[in-house]
């Protein structure tokens, strides 16, 4: 396992260098990294995620129903759970401490998981992991979040409407309707979708490299204390799976 980490690892601290070497040349600048993540989240990412949820069998969707919920109620006992902690132990602000769960709660997985979990788990596992995350982070944390700076106008009818008009919270669920109904993809119709998606993972990770280089990286006790629970209270939540099985 650690192995395959190590070598998971190495291509993407690769082209995390080589999109901050483009930036540093002046290839790129932040103005293109936010075209390129749109790019990446709107059209790449939500082909390559309907390709991998609707190629997976109903059978091999079913097996996998309990970790999929357990994902989701993870996520979402973090966020409520550290929500508390910023707001009755550590005294922030409601809005503040709910955007402080939101940055540990949100394993960021529809944009980094996307260059990461394809290499460990597969295109199919990696896909399911990054729909479930999808539409847990924009159909129920999201809108928790939102609720916290007060009515701008928007009523959380309109919000949820804004959010199934997202490229990848449509696809993820028309994948898994699809799988669900008995569905799956015939093997002819795979490069129609991957051959934009498939570079959904390497891309995103080249335009961290260059986010890295044109925004200002500063640390303190805050972006520490963060740091470490997002690798560690997250992970907790997910690691207690297997003490229901």
């Amino acid at each position: 396992m650690l192995e395959t980490l190590f070598f998971a690892l190495i291509p993407i601290l690769i082209t995390i260098g080589l999109g901050y070497y483009s930036a540093v040349k002046g290839t790129f600048d932040e103005q293109d990294s936010h075209k390129l993540a749109r790019l990446v989240l709107n059209y790449m990412l939500p082909l390559n995620v309907f390709a991998g949820i609707w190629g997976t069998s109903r059978k091999i969707m079913i097996q996998d129903v309990g970790l999929a919920l357990w994902l989701a109620v993870a996520m979402v006992v973090c966020f409520l759970l550290m929500i508390l902690v910023y707001r009755y132990a550590l005294k922030n602000d409601a809005p503040v401490a709910i955007l402080r769960a939101m940055s540990i709660a949100d394993p960021s997985v529809p944009f980094v998981g996307s260059a990461v979990l394809p290499l460990i788990f597969g295109a199919n596992d990696s896909a399911i992991t990054i729909g479930i995350c999808t539409l847990t982070i924009n159909v129920i944390m999201l809108p928790i979040a939102f609720s916290a700076f007060g009515d701008n106008g928007d009523t959380v009818s309109a919000r949820l409407k804004n959010t199934f008009r997202k490229p990848l919270v449509i696809t993820a669920l028309l994948g898994f309707i699809l799988v669900l109904c008995g569905s799956q993809m015939p093997t002819q119709f795979d490069s129609i979708f991957t051959l934009l998606g498939k570079g959904a993972g390497g891309l995103a990770i080249f335009t961290t490299g260059i986010v890295l280089k044109t925004r200002q990286i500063t640390f303190n006790k805050t972006i520490c204390s963060t740091i470490l629970l997002k690798n560690l209270a997250f992970p907790s939540c997910l690691g207690m799976h297997g003490l229901f099985q």
